[in-house]
C-alpha cells in the first residue's frame, strides 16, 4: 500500500472511531456578548468575567487533551465521543467506550495550589495572589457522571464496567490529598496509561460498541444556559440595544440602505444583525417579536425588522397581531 493511501486510510479509520468532536462552548460567546452590552459599573458584571473566564480556562483544557488523544492508536478498537450531555443533566468532557469498559475522562484546567478534602468534600484552590476559594470536587463529579451512565447503560439493557478519572490539563497542576480509591492523570500520562489496557473479557463485539455510542448520541442534548440575563437575574433595562462592528466589537454600527457602517473602522456590513439576533437568544428572550427587533437592532422600519426575522430562518409561532420567532433547534 502506498503512504499516501496508508494515511487517508488512517485518517477514515480515525475519524470513525471518534463518534463526536467537540464544538465550541457557546456559553463563552454568549458572556461575551452579554459583557459587551451591560454597563461599565454593573453590578454583575464581575460575575460574568469570572464565568466567562472559567469557561475559556475550561475550554482550553478540553482542547488541549483533544489534542493528545488525536494521537491515540491502540492495537485495540474503541469507540470516543467528546462532549456528551446525557439526562439529568450530566455533561460528560470524554467518553471511551471499549470492548471491556467505557471511561469517563473529567478535564480540569485549574491554576495555583490544589489540596482536596473531605467531610465535606471539596477542592481547595490558592492562587498566586493568596486567594483562596474551594470549588465542586471533581472526583465526586466524575463519579456522579458515573452513576447516572449506569442508569442509562442499565435502561439500555447493557452491563458494562466503568471506570471514572479526573484529568489534569498542565502538569504543575498537581493535586495533593487525592483518596486513594480515586484516579488522577496529568495530561502527559494520558496516553500512556491507556495504551496498558488489556482487553481481555469482550463483552461487546466492535458492532455493538460503535451501536452504543450511538445509541448515546441520540440522547444526547446539550444544555445552555440561555437566556443569559433572566439566569443571572440581569434587568432587560440593563441591556444595550445595537447591532456592534465585528471587527472591533466595541462601537455600535449605523444603518444605512441595506448594510451597517462602524465609521470608525470603516467598513461596512450586509448582515451584523444575524450576530445581533443571536446575541438577543443568548442574552435577553428565547421569543423576539417585530417590535422587540426593532427596539434591539435600533430601526426606524418596522417592516425592516419582518425582513430581518424571516431571512434569519427562525421558527414562527402565534398569529399575525401576536406573532413571535424562535430559534430552531441546533442554535
Amino acid at each position: 500500500m502506498e503512504l499516501s493511501n496508508l494515511t487517508c486510510y488512517n485518517l477514515i479509520e480515525v475519524m470513525q472511531m471518534i463518534l463526536k468532536y467537540r464544538d465550541k462552548p457557546a456559553k463563552i460567546a454568549g458572556y461575551e456578548a452579554l459583557l459587551k452590552r451591560l454597563p461599565a459599573n454593573h453590578e454583575k458584571r464581575r460575575l460574568i468575567i469570572e464565568k466567562l473566564s472559567n469557561a475559556k480556562a475550561g475550554a482550553g483544557g478540553e482542547e488541549r487533551i483533544d489534542t493528545i488523544l488525536s494521537y491515540f492508536e491502540p492495537d485495540y478498537p474503541f469507540r470516543m465521543i467528546q462532549d456528551l450531555s446525557l439526562p439529568e443533566r450530566n455533561q460528560i468532557d470524554t467518553l471511551l467506550i471499549m470492548q471491556d469498559r467505557i471511561i469517563i475522562l473529567e478535564i480540569k484546567n485549574l491554576g495555583g495550589e490544589l489540596r482536596m478534602r473531605t467531610n465535606p468534600s471539596a477542592l481547595g484552590q490558592t492562587l498566586l495572589d493568596g486567594h483562596r476559594r474551594f470549588l465542586k470536587n471533581p472526583v465526586i463529579q466524575v463519579e456522579t457522571a458515573k452513576i447516572k451512565l449506569q442508569k442509562v447503560l442499565k435502561a439500555m439493557g447493557i452491563q458494562l464496567p466503568i471506570e471514572s478519572i479526573v484529568v489534569m490539563a498542565y502538569p504543575s497542576q498537581f493535586v495533593e490529598d487525592v483518596p486513594s480509591d480515586a484516579k488522577v492523570w496529568i495530561a502527559e500520562e494520558v496516553l500512556v496509561q491507556l495504551y496498558k489496557i488489556n482487553i481481555e473479557n469482550k463483552i461487546l463485539s466492535v458492532e455493538e460498541m460503535h451501536s452504543l455510542g450511538k445509541a448515546l448520541l441520540s440522547i444526547d442534548k446539550q444544555y445552555q444556559p440561555f437566556p443569559l440575563a433572566l439566569n443571572l437575574n440581569i434587568n432587560l433595562q440593563d441591556i444595550e440595544n445595537g447591532v456592534y462592528c465585528p471587527r472591533c466589537k466595541l462601537r455600535k454600527m449605523k444603518r444605512l440602505v441595506r448594510k451597517w457602517e462602524c465609521y470608525f473602522c470603516d467598513i461596512y456590513s450586509l448582515d451584523a444583525h444575524l450576530d445581533a439576533i443571536d446575541e438577543w437568544f443568548m442574552v435577553c428572550k428565547s421569543t423576539i417579536t417585530t417590535q422587540e427587533c426593532k427596539a434591539f437592532l435600533e430601526l426606524t422600519n418596522i417592516e425592516t425588522a419582518k425582513r430581518i426575522l424571516r431571512k434569519k430562518g427562525l421558527a414562527e409561532i402565534g398569529g399575525k397581531r401576536n406573532r413571535q420567532y424562535l430559534r430552531k433547534e441546533g442554535f
